[in-house]
């Protein structure tokens, strides 16, 4: 159609009409009838810079958000006169749709790189700041809805909710939520296993408070952020040192190794064994034992003739142990 009009002119009288027509149908709320006006123009390459604003209006009003995005992008990059009113229009409209974020990041970039003109400074200003407190507003409310679901599945829900919502939720603050969770990490009701991923929730945002901890009939106060690792704990250290040997023999096995003296001192923490050295002794051969049964190496020796009676008694904890509760993490 465009390529038929090319020799055809509009007269001025026309396009007066038109242009009046599309106003008049906004101040109507005549929104499709605008646009209709506005396309007649266009067709004709008549559409000046107030009637391009127009239609990203009818757009907006429409809830044809998408499509008013995409005109004022294309409209500030190809009308630099008019770049920041188009730019403002953008903006808004990213606000009305509730896309902080975008406008944030894009404000802070033209901030950074830009001389902003005076008509529009205070205007672009309160948008990012209103945008900022609506998007914390929205994210602190977004982790409030989470965290008492967080807390109900404690109280109501199963082992893999719960640990889906323990992992999600350690990306954030435990503090102002403490309160709150303290009084699971002594329920005899909770799962060891979640009891330390919360401890080490804590740790991670190193609580200094004296916290009571619950695990297998036995309660004491421990102070998160001063706790070790896992694996750096005294008594950790010494077994893995112990098994030296095998570290320098045999790196596969070792590390098999570490991952079941892991696990099991995971569902025991804080708390664990006495660090004696015949503890350390018997409890090393015994995940060793386990690393090469589970790796099926050694197959024609009988474990249970070769163990000591104590080794046996930490090897049968430590199977009873990992079948009650790491079996519910791959459930």
């Amino acid at each position: 159609m465009s390529t038929e009009r090319q020799d055809v002119v509009m007269f001025p009288g026309w396009r007066k009409e038109l242009e009046q027509k599309t106003f008049d149908a906004i101040q109507q709320k005549y929104y499709e009838e605008a646009l209709l006006h506005i396309k007649k123009l266009e067709d004709f390459k008549e559409a000046s810079n107030d009637i391009l604003t127009a239609k990203v209006i009818c757009f907006v009003e429409l809830a044809r958000y998408d499509e008013a995005i995409s005109l004022c992008r294309l409209l500030m990059k190809e009308d630099d006169d008019h770049y920041y009113k188009y730019l403002h229009i953008y903006l808004t409209i990213l606000f009305q749709t509730s896309q902080y974020t975008e406008l944030i990041e894009l404000l802070d970039e033209i901030f950074e790189n830009e001389t902003i003109p005076y008509e529009y400074e205070e205007a672009f200003k309160q948008l990012y700041d209103v945008s900022k407190d609506m998007r914390d507003s929205a994210t602190q409310q977004e982790a409030e809805t989470h965290m008492n679901h967080f807390l109900d599945s404690l109280e109501n829900g199963n082992f893999q909710e719960q640990w889906k919502l323990l992992s999600m939720h350690r990306k954030h603050e435990v503090g102002p939520h403490l309160e709150a969770i303290k009084p699971y990490l002594s329920d005899a009701r909770l799962n060891p296993v979640i009891k330390t991923g919360i401890i080490q929730w804590l740790m991670d945002c190193e609580i200094e408070q004296k916290i009571e901890v619950e695990k297998f009939d036995h309660s004491d106060y421990v102070i998160p952020a001063q706790l070790n690792d896992i694996l750096d704990t005294y008594f950790a250290k010494s077994v893995l040192d112990y098994l030296e040997n095998v570290e320098q023999g045999d790196p596969t096995l070792y590390e098999f190794v570490k991952q079941i003296l892991y696990r099991y001192l995971y569902i025991k923490y804080p708390f664990e064994p006495q660090s004696d050295r015949q503890s350390v002794q018997n409890l090393g051969e015994a995940v060793l034992m386990l690393a090469q049964k589970y790796l099926h190496l050694n197959e024609d020796t009988n474990l249970t003739e070769e163990a000591s009676k104590e080794q046996q008694k930490w090897m049968d904890e430590i199977e009873r142990l990992e079948k009650i509760y790491f079996s519910q993490v791959e459930d």
